[in-house]
């Protein structure tokens, strides 16, 4: 009787193959190797960092990665994402030392696609940490990400709500405009945290008050009928910078709710004018309507200019107008 030999192949966590002497014999003549030992696909997991935008991209890309690489992208069901949206492929696991213990992979820079990111250990538990900001990683997979980022109901219909009674509000003392010729822009301005010294010094900007007239006269031209939203970060300093430089008989200042109503409004309007940070990204990217974006928002020759490829096209997504 052929003695049975054991060979044990780790792969990942606790990935056990056995195979016998005889089974080796026949694979090494075998011309159908793929049906003895198919391709075992191992978890690729996140490591969240950062608020719903930030999020966002790592969902986004690593969903785009685990395709890609013919992997299971796999996130815990108390992982936030779950909070935001109940449309999610990802497999959500029951046993989280699968992630636990996941071999760590990391990228070059946030803000710019990196090949090496992109091809991990398909066969292995792997864990990525990075940011992953950029479209590329994704844009294979564009249509399963908009079809996987449907608000809750409960966001949904608040969002809904609020876009109608704004409409309803403002066209009731402007008789004159045609709901049906009536252009939505979102805008999203973003200052807050990007005004610490720390970040100043490593290179972050914020966009100007001309940025924005320039981006809303791009539409007042383009457009007969507009209707601008603004939103910005729910902190006195903020709002007063809005009121002060967002104005026009055209301009509702948005009241701030949950960031999944705000930026459902956002991806609900027409077209976009975005300033920095990945909120208003995601927002935009959505609404998939025209995109103006602040293309000054890192300094030249600073840390914070390196996250980002030499034209910045990694990040910013293809057709979005920069001012």
């Amino acid at each position: 009787m052929l003695k049975q030999t054991e060979i044990h192949l780790f792969l990942g966590m606790s990935v056990v193959v056995t195979i016998s002497t005889f089974a080796v014999c026949v694979l090494l003549s075998s011309t159908k190797t793929e049906e003895l030992f198919p391709h075992i696909r191992g978890h690729l997991c996140a490591d969240w960092t950062g608020r719903l935008g930030n999020i966002m991209f790592q969902y986004a890309s690593l969903f785009g990665i685990a395709e890609r690489n013919d992997m299971v992208f796999a996130i815990d069901k108390f992982d936030e994402i779950n909070y935001s949206f109940d449309n999610l492929f990802a497999l959500k696991l029951k046993n989280k030392s699968i992630c636990e213990y996941a071999q760590t992979w990391g990228e070059n820079e946030p803000c710019l696609y990196d090949e090496n990111a992109a091809n991990v250990p398909a066969n292995l538990n792997v864990k990525h940490v990075s940011l992953l900001q950029s479209w590329k990683y994704f844009s294979h997979v564009q249509q399963a990400i908009r079809t996987q980022f449907k608000f809750k109901e409960e966001f949904e219909t608040k969002c809904q709500h609020v876009l109608n009674e704004t409409i309803i509000e403002w066209t009731s003392n402007h008789s004159s405009v045609p709901n049906d010729k009536l252009q939505i822009v979102g805008i999203h301005i973003r200052r807050g945290d990007y005004l610490d010294k720390g970040k100043i010094k490593y290179g972050y900007r914020t966009a100007s008050a001309d940025y924005i007239n320039k981006s809303m006269n791009y539409f007042r031209e383009k457009f007969k009928h507009v209707l601008f939203l603004a939103y910005t970060a729910h902190n006195w300093k903020d709002m007063l910078w809005r009121e002060k430089h967002v104005i026009g008989s055209d301009v509702v200042l948005m009241h701030m709710h949950s960031p999944e109503v705000d930026m459902c409004v956002l991806s609900k309007c027409n077209h976009s004018i975005i300033t920095v940070g990945s909120f208003g990204w995601w927002a935009a990217w959505l609404a998939n309507g025209t995109t103006i974006y602040y293309k000054d928002m890192a300094k030249n020759n600073s840390e914070y200019r390196k996250d980002f490829s030499e034209d910045m096209t990694d990040y910013f997504y293809p057709g979005w107008i920069g001012f």
